[in-house]
Order: structure tokens, then C-alpha cells, then sequence
């Protein structure tokens, strides 16, 4: 049986997420919290955010996780390719928080010796005989309830994973300084979810998280999956379930932009 739905992989071809409500079960999603908490976390260079590295290597648990049929069969289907787990970390926000937009599928790369591009091959999706091909998707399971802008929901731009035209750098360009975060725009919209809800995203849509305003912890479990070919992580076909000490890799590749 496919793990997505033909309606599934439609929102998730046009929106370029998709959200799978109640994945995880209340034990399952106090367990992931109770093991998440237990770890130490490092300085995730973000206010009142914390971020708990390379989850694969330091738990049990998470390295069982980033092999779950409920996270590894969506993903199998919109990357078709082989697969490989890129990343697995954890973030807990504090009041304060917040993430600034990033991703976008035309915004400008700076590269060495001054020269800009303007498509990110990283995240550079495509469509061919009834299949997606996504070489950079993330799994988020949610770990707490966010039912509200000021939880710090998930947003994003609308359509930004097809966009033609960059948006951040002509704003910094022009002198905006206030983000789009906080300031708006007509296409930015939220995502709101419950505790064991499992977030699909292709990594080139625009997104980023609002200012968390309300008291309390925002815990989220996040895992990025690739083509084998894209890195010389541990791939995951034939696994057993265990990374640790295998050659997995921790390592963040997106990069983020203050919009």
C-alpha cells in the first residue's frame, strides 16, 4: 500500500508540505519528550531556543525513530531515490523565539569569489513520469500543541517552493528591516498542530516559525532525508535500526535567512 494518498501527494506537490495528523500517540509523544528532555542540548545560536544535536547518534530511541515506517514511508515517495538520513535533531523554544523565513526555490546564493546564483540545487525538486523528486524533505514531529500564532506556529510563503523571483534579498536590498516574520505579508500563512502530528516538508518551500509569545516549552523532533548521492551519510536501505557508531553524520545544511 502507498504511504500517501494520491490527494496527499497532490497538497504536497501544490503546498509543498503536507501534515499527517495524530501520527505519533500520547504515550508515544510523552516518551519522545521524556528522552528529548533527558539529553543535553547546545546553543542553537537562536534566542531562548534550544537545539539537541545528532538525536540519531545519541539515543536510542531518536535512532529508531529516524527509521519509522510513519516518517520513512512519506518520505520514500516524494524523494524516490534511495535513501539517506541527512540530519535529526531537536529544538525546544522558549517565550521569545522565533525563526526567521528561510528556503524559498529562487532565493539568491552567495558563493566564493563574489559570485551570486540564483537556485539552490540542494532543494531543486522536480516532477517526471508520475513521480516527485525531492532531494531535501523533512520529517517534524510535534512534541507540544501549537494552536496559535503566538505558540510560534510553522509558517510559510505560499507557493515559494515553485517561485521564479526571490523574495528576502530584494527587501534587505531596499532597506526593509523588519521581518516578515512579525511585519506580514500576503501569502504568509501558519500551520497549526496537535502534539504527535508529523509535518512533511520540501525543504525548498519559505518557511520559518513565528515569535513564540506564550509561556511554556515548544518541542519539536526534526529529521532531513536525501538521495544517497548526495552525501556519504549512512544510507538507510537494509537497515537494522540502530545508527549510532555506523558513520552517521550529524549536519544542518539549510541556511537561514533574517527576511
Amino acid at each position: 500500500m502507498p504511504a500517501l494518498s494520491p490527494e496527499e501527494l497532490y497538497l504536497f506537490d501544490t503546498t509543498g508540505f503536507l501534515l499527517i495528523r495524530g501520527a505519533f500517540t500520547p504515550a508515544e509523544v510523552t516518551e519522545a519528550r521524556a528522552e528529548l528532555t533527558r539529553l543535553s542540548p547546545a546553543d542553537s545560536g537562536f534566542a531562548n531556543t534550544e537545539r539537541f544535536q545528532d538525536l540519531p547518534g545519541a539515543s536510542g530511541l531518536f535512532a529508531r525513530l529516524a527509521l519509522d515506517p510513519r516518517l520513512v514511508g512519506p518520505v520514500r515517495e516524494v524523494v524516490n531515490q534511495p535513501l539517506r538520513v541527512l540530519e535529526g535533531y531537536g529544538l525546544r523554544r522558549g517565550p521569545d523565539s522565533v525563526l526567521y523565513l528561510h528556503g524559498g526555490n529562487s532565493e539568491l546564493l552567495d558563493l566564493d569569489g563574489g559570485r551570486t546564483v540564483g537556485r539552490d540545487m540542494s532543494i531543486t525538486h522536480t516532477y517526471h513520469d508520475g513521480k516527485l523528486y525531492c532531494p531535501y524533505v523533512k520529517t517534524l514531529l510535534y512534541l507540544s500543541d501549537i494552536t496559535t500564532p503566538e505558540d510560534g506556529s510553522f509558517c510559510y510563503i505560499q507557493g515559494s517552493h515553485k517561485a521564479n523571483f526571490p523574495l528576502l534579498r530584494p527587501r534587505a536590498e531596499r532597506g526593509a528591516r523588519a521581518s516578515l516574520i512579525d511585519e506580514g505579508f500576503p501569502t504568509l500563512s501558519d500551520v497549526f498542530v496537535r502534539a504527535g502530528d508529523l509535518l512533511l516538508l520540501n525543504e525548498a518551500l519559505m518557511h520559518g516559525t513565528r515569535r513564540k509569545r506564550t509561556p511554556g516549552d515548544r518541542l519539536l523532533v526534526a529529521y532531513g532525508y536525501g538521495p544517497t548521492f548526495l552525501t556519504d551519510w549512512r544510507e538507510l536501505d537494509g537497515e537494522t535500526g540502530d545508527l549510532r557508531g555506523a558513520g552517521y553524520v550529524d549536519h544542518d545544511v539549510e541556511e537561514d535567512f533574517v527576511s
